[in-house]
């Protein structure tokens, strides 16, 4: 059901999934003083994860009739935005040694990922709770 709690929060993850996909992930700051921006939209790898991930958190949301697969995916969606936060990582990383950055501020491209891991965490505890819930009901029948 569209209604329950889980379902909010995994819609959430899917909207910071595909806003993410707009936003600057790092600014650079060269020895110049020139700012360099690095956009998450610019690197393949990160945005098929990105899209990938955005799309798993949707087709959970309509698998409520099969709470355990819901579940399952729902920790497959937090090991993807913790793998995702490593890749952004060493992208960053990677354009400041080929940039020659000294230093830069991680933006709010950098920071979604991280509210996608612990809605994808909120999500699936409300999955498990649900799914306790029904095993419950059903020992009282």
């Amino acid at each position: 059901m569209i209604q329950r709690i889980q379902s909010i929060w995994l819609l959430i993850a899917a909207a910071c999934a595909f806003i993410a996909y707009t936003l600057t992930l790092y600014i650079g700051k060269m020895a110049d003083n020139a700012e360099r921006p690095l956009l998450m939209g610019e690197k393949l790898p990160l945005v098929v994860i990105l899209i990938g991930t955005g799309l798993l958190a949707l087709i959970t949301i309509f698998l409520f009739k099969n709470r355990k697969l819901q579940f399952r995916l729902s920790v497959f969606g937090v090991i993807l935005s913790v793998g995702l936060i490593a890749l952004e990582y060493l992208f960053v990383e990677s354009f400041k040694k080929d940039n020659a950055i000294p230093s830069g501020t991680y933006q709010l491209g950098a920071l979604l990922p991280i509210v996608m891991v612990v809605l994808f965490i909120f999500a699936a505890r409300s999955i498990y709770r649900d799914e306790k819930l029904v095993k419950s009901v059903d020992r009282l029948r």
